[in-house]
């Protein structure tokens, strides 16, 4: 078992940090410069400093100091789990806050810029806050401007159940300058967003952006909405991930479209809103003109972004933030409108905490399981598990022979082995190799130890001119020779394999990545229950994956832990919107 890397120069309060796991080397060296530049020498302070760069790294916006000692220790072992936990000296809650208040590298929420800004209790490195202020600025300037002209909303199509509150959605969307539409899967969020553009063509032609974190998630929506639309001839669409949409330069805090150079569109659209970040929606903000309509769409209930903010989540906790003149701009669609299958249920009773009923359902149902991993078990030992990957595996290897670029992808997205943790026996790293390894030796052709081969799994790593961060392919035959067949919404684009730039085979992806996709069938890997990545909402993410089957593989300890643990995101925007609301 690894323990923390302790700074060589850490001493006091701050080593006794480092040696429990709660602050990182980067963590201490960033603060400790900070305070150093500043003049500040109290160690109380320098580790409030250290807990903000901290907290920044695990997704939170701010550490709330009133809060900071209910944090966990976020180190793990080498098997996935947390580290024992260690009994810290907290600084006196009263004392600590004052000293942080007068600390010369601290500014007040009105004050010039410092290092670090305090505002209603909340430690903000400067960035951050002038982010969460200018995202809430920017929301209440475009609540506060009258109402865009609505035509009069598309009715469902023939055959369609009514449902009110996509009405609703409808109506506020063709309404108001920013809309917010949050519901599950299956609850109606693609039929909304074709008829939202139907409507609005009845006026005329209309320039439409269809982007999402994800270039996945913005291809899959634009397939599904192109193929609803009534008049596509008076629809000019622009998909594309929300980094390329608002021309964000890679690797700078610079991006092409600004309050001074507006986005050219008269409607843009965001799917997958959880998984933005404070950083990238502060920029949208600032590039959508007043006359734009900003559509964003999500589930509040999955995993918030990798990067740090919460804002769909925030914007639903704090429906006052985004409003409009003409009534309700935040409107959540009702239930599932698919058949309400075990697979729904599951997520359902993930999503309302109820791990009882998730138990019960497991033992019972015939597409959703739980079978017993420890992080001793091999893939053989797993006979479901090794079951679906090879059957994926063997029929992407088929088509991939037959030169079907289509069809190797079909296959492909039959099944997706989902974990929590990149490194250990419950990660990806490891389960990479163990399917890896049991393919080669199962399928004839398959996996050599060297080059590319047909039916290979890829995703890339790294955006490029041709291909997007997290887009899948695999490798097919054709005319001699191996091209990528990439994943474009449910048809291929071959390219040559050297084209990708950066890839890694794909035998097990992070629920993380999985995010913005949809499988035929999912397996989970559970980490063990004192894993602190084990949360309510990484748990609906990854059974929301699944269209028609879930198996999970842990323990039922760990189930309940997830099911009872619900993911901690610190922001002030909840705060921001309506004063006396309850703390994130």
């Amino acid at each position: 078992m690894r323990g923390p890397e302790i700074p060589v120069a850490a001493t006091g309060l701050l080593r006794t940090f480092a040696e429990a796991g709660m602050i990182h080397v980067a963590d201490f060296h960033l603060a400790r410069r900070m305070a150093a530049y500043c003049g500040e020498s109290d160690d109380r302070v320098v580790l409030a400093f250290a807990l903000t760069v901290r907290e920044l790294r695990l997704g939170s916006v701010c550490l709330d100091l009133a809060s900071a000692p209910e944090l966990i220790v976020p180190g793990e072992a080498d098997d996935g789990s947390a580290m024992a936990p260690i009994e810290l000296p907290w600084p006196e809650p009263h004392a600590w806050a004052e000293a942080v208040s007068a600390s010369p590298a601290v500014a007040g929420p009105e004050s010039g810029p410092r290092p670090f800004r305090l505002a209603d209790g909340l430690l903000y490195l400067d960035r951050f806050f002038a982010e969460e202020r200018a995202l809430a600025a920017h929301l209440r300037h475009r609540s506060a401007l009258p109402d865009l002209p609505s035509p009069q909303p598309r009715a469902p199509e023939p055959g369609m159940v009514p449902d009110p509150t996509q009405d609703t959605a409808v109506q506020a969307a063709t309404r108001a300058r920013t809309s917010v539409i949050t519901g599950g899967p299956g609850s109606g969020k693609t039929t909304v967003v074709s008829r939202i553009i139907d409507t609005l063509t009845s006026r005329g032609p209309v320039t439409v952006a269809l982007t999402a974190p994800t270039g996945k998630a913005a291809t899959r929506l634009e397939t599904a909405v192109r193929n609803r639309l009534r008049h596509p001839e008076r629809v000019a669409l622009t998909t594309g991930t929300l980094h390329r949409i608002v021309g964000v330069v890679p690797g700078r805090a610079e991006r092409t479209h600004d309050r001074l150079n507006p986005l050219p569109f008269d409607v843009v659209i965001v799917d997958e809103t959880s998984m933005v970040s404070l950083t990238l929606m502060s920029w949208l903000l600032d590039a959508v003109s007043d006359s734009t309509r900003l559509i964003l769409i999500g589930d509040p209930n999955q995993l918030a972004s990798v990067e740090a903010g919460a804002v769909l989540a925030d914007i639903s906790a704090a429906p006052d933030l985004v409003t409009s003149p003409g009534g309700p701009a935040v409107v959540q669609l009702g239930g599932s409108h698919r058949n309400l299958d075990d697979v729904a249920r599951l997520a359902d009773s993930i999503r309302d905490g109820d791990a009882d009923g998730c138990l019960a359902l497991l033992e019972q149902s015939e597409t959703c399981s739980l079978t017993t991993y420890t992080g001793t078990e091999s893939l053989a030992d797993l006979s479901t598990l090794a079951i679906d990957v090879e059957a994926a595996a063997r029929d992407a290897l088929a088509a991939a022979v037959a030169g079907d670029g289509n069809q190797a992808i079909r296959a492909l997205e039959q099944h997706r082995l989902l974990c929590a943790h990149r490194e250990g026996p419950f990660g990806t790293g490891h389960w990479q190799q163990e399917v890896r390894r049991h393919l080669a030796a199962t399928l004839p052709g398959y996996a050599p130890e060297v080059g590319p081969y047909p039916g290979q799994p890829l995703i890339v790593t790294r955006n490029s001119d041709l291909v997007s961060n997290g887009d899948v392919a695999v490798i097919v035959e054709s005319e001699g020779r191996l091209l990528a067949a990439v994943d474009r919404g449910g048809h291929a684009e071959m390219l040559n394999p050297l084209l990708l730039e950066a890839t890694q085979e794909l035998h097990a992806m992070t629920i993380h990545k999985s995010q913005g996709s949809q499988f035929e069938r999912v397996s989970v890997i559970l980490p063990p229950p004192g894993s602190p990545l084990l949360t309510r909402e990484l748990l609906y993410t990854a059974v929301t994956r699944a269209e028609s089957m879930v198996r999970l593989y842990g323990s039922p300890d760990a189930l309940r832990k997830a099911v009872g643990t619900r993911a901690r995101r610190a922001s002030g925007l909840v705060r921001t919107a309506t004063l006396g609301k309850p703390k994130r």
